[in-house]
């Protein structure tokens, strides 16, 4: 302990000597050791460097969107909700962060709504990054902090440390002092509703809360919803377009397969003969893949093939989907579990099937088929653990991955 260069935490003491709070007081009573209170910062990016990144040019369809958004910034008064519909690839994040810098050198702040947990993390590596200048210039606030990081962060909106709040849904009542801008970035998604009371939906909250504040509300989408686009339409929203990929790329080429009539393998029925052939040519070329599908889980049912009954959630009238890993039944609605049956319930016999396919039959499959590849998944259930995302986003940039199979996490990856 004499050897120690800084002041040592007192659970850390009391465990080395095995001591009690007690003896520990009593040691200070003599004035053998001294003790103080310190703050301790909870951090959730402690450790990591985030190196300042430059702007990057704006094109001429961004510049002339930005210079709309910039005009309302410098006149919120009378600013409308402004709808950024530019396709996937257009640079809708990069608008986002001048905005911000526009916001913040008028002495206001920001708010930058993200639709998944999940999608935080690179989000704030890439807003960190751009405003390295100041370590707590931006505050993360998500329900997969732990309680101390959460207080930490929320603490550090409220003290007006931090200048812009990143998060879910529930960072749209971030306590942040003199607001002047609201990001809602993929505003069509409907991970902003929030079913349990107290109900409410995001996106709209947002555009109520800059009315009040006198804010500006900017919502960025490739695929707007009915209602954002209406609005902008009416002219009760503005609407700036992105009509182009920045550095003049091309959009992709899409092809539909009718996996009804296309050959596909007895190995992998779920996977056609062109798609297999494609990824094998990709990985012959030391390329990656992404297989993106909506369904998270190993069967999307559980069936009878003598009665037609599939095992439902008792609260939401829903089929319950199987999870291989976790060898259960889940609702994806409620969260209700059940042990897979031997039997059908309703009729007793040993007749149960599993019907459809998720991500992680996908995983399975492509596994089988590419033995020598490298398959990751990430969806909510491979994504559980705090760093799951960020490190398999870092080993798929760094070529590390060949295939990544997952649901909407990934379409920002």
């Amino acid at each position: 302990m004499n050897k120690a260069n800084a002041p040592l935490p007192a659970a850390e003491i009391l465990r080395r000597l095995s001591l009690n709070a007690t003896t520990l007081r009593a040691l200070a009573k003599r004035g053998l050791v001294k003790i103080t209170e310190r703050a301790v910062v909870r951090d959730p990016h402690a450790g990591e460097e985030f190196v300042l990144a430059p702007e990057l040019v704006l094109n001429e369809e961004q510049t002339a969107a930005f210079a709309e958004i910039a005009r309302a910034i410098s006149s919120p008064e009378n600013a409308k909700p402004i709808l950024l519909h530019g396709v996937t690839g257009s640079g809708k994040t990069e608008i986002y962060l001048h905005a911000i810098r526009e916001t913040l050198t008028r002495d206001r702040t920001a708010i930058v709504l993200v639709p998944e947990i999940s999608l935080t993390p690179q989000t704030v590596e890439r807003f960190k990054s751009r405003f390295a200048e100041s370590q707590d210039t931006v505050a993360v606030l998500h329900s997969h902090l732990s309680e101390g990081e959460r207080h930490d962060e929320w603490h550090k909106v409220h003290s007006g440390h931090a200048r812009i709040a990143i998060g879910a849904r529930s960072a749209v009542f971030a306590p942040l002092k003199n607001l002047g801008l609201i990001v809602v970035d993929e505003e069509h998604e409907t991970s902003y509703k929030q079913e349990e009371a107290p109900r409410y939906h995001a996106r709209d909250v947002a555009v109520v809360r800059a009315k009040i504040e006198k804010a500006v509300v900017l919502l960025g989408s490739a695929t707007p919803s009915l209602e954002s686009y209406y609005n902008a339409l009416t002219k009760k929203y503005q609407l700036a377009i992105l009509t182009q990929r920045v550095d003049n790329c091309q959009m992709p080429l899409i092809r539909v397969i009718d996996l009804r009539q296309a050959p596909r393998s007895a190995r992998a029925p779920i996977l056609s003969e062109k798609l297999r052939n494609a990824i094998g040519a990709r990985i012959a070329k030391r390329e990656q893949t992404i297989l993106f599908l909506n369904r998270r889980g190993f069967s999307t049912s559980l069936l009878c093939s003598k009665c037609g009954k599939a095992r439902e959630c008792p609260n939401c009238s829903v089929a319950l989907t199987f999870h291989r890993s976790m060898s259960r039944l889940n609702c994806h609605l409620c969260g209700h579990a059940a042990a897979v049956p031997k039997k059908c319930p309703e009729c007793g016999q040993e007749a149960l099937i599993y019907v459809g396919f998720g991500t992680e039959k996908v995983e399975s499959f492509v596994a089988q088929i590419f033995p020598n590849a490298v398959v990751k998944r990430m969806d909510a259930d491979s994504m559980s653990r705090k760093e799951a995302y960020r490190e398999t986003l870092r080993a798929f940039r760094a070529g590390k991955i060949d295939i990544l199979v997952g649901t909407q996490m990934i379409a920002k990856g």
